[in-house]
């Protein structure tokens, strides 16, 4: 299935991506948390190898957007899976704002939340600002992977 060409440029152009479409779905449809973790999931690790693929290339912007994604959608999955109540205030608004995922990511534990960081500081500084070089990107790749590893395990 394939959206309409018109929905995805004015998701483009609006900033969102393939996670505001799960949301969406997932409240529409109410979909088992179980299943929407799994979407959540799913998207973690596409956007993990899509950042790892960019990493390889040297395109710091893209690998740092991307890694970003992976943790974003990482925290997600875990959030849904354990009930927390900032997965059911994401939920009921439709959208997960940036301190719901420092929440929840938070309270998932030291990887996670090390991930978090290591992601906030990619999106900023890698992908928002492009200050930092391709070394600082592969230095934070194993802090995301291993959060990566406790939803995808």
């Amino acid at each position: 299935m394939e959206l309409p060409k018109v929905l995805v440029q004015e998701l483009i152009k609006r900033g969102l991506d393939e996670s505001f479409i799960v949301d969406i779905l997932s409240k529409e449809l109410k979909l088992d948390p179980n299943d929407m973790s799994k979407a959540h999931e799913e998207l973690a690790l596409r956007m993990y190898n899509e950042g790892i693929e960019n990493l390889n290339k040297g395109d710091v912007i893209q690998a740092s957007e991307k890694l970003y994604k992976a943790v974003e959608e990482t925290i997600k999955a875990l959030a849904i899976r354990r009930g927390l109540p900032e997965a059911t205030e994401a939920l009921e608004r439709g959208r997960w704002s940036v301190a719901l995922l420092d929440s929840a990511a938070q309270k998932l534990g030291d990887i996670v939340f090390r991930a978090w960081d290591a992601a906030y500081f990619l999106h900023v500084n890698g992908f928002h600002e492009v200050r930092i070089g391709i070394d600082a990107v592969k230095s934070r790749v194993p802090v995301i992977k291993a959060a990566l590893d406790l939803v995808t395990s």
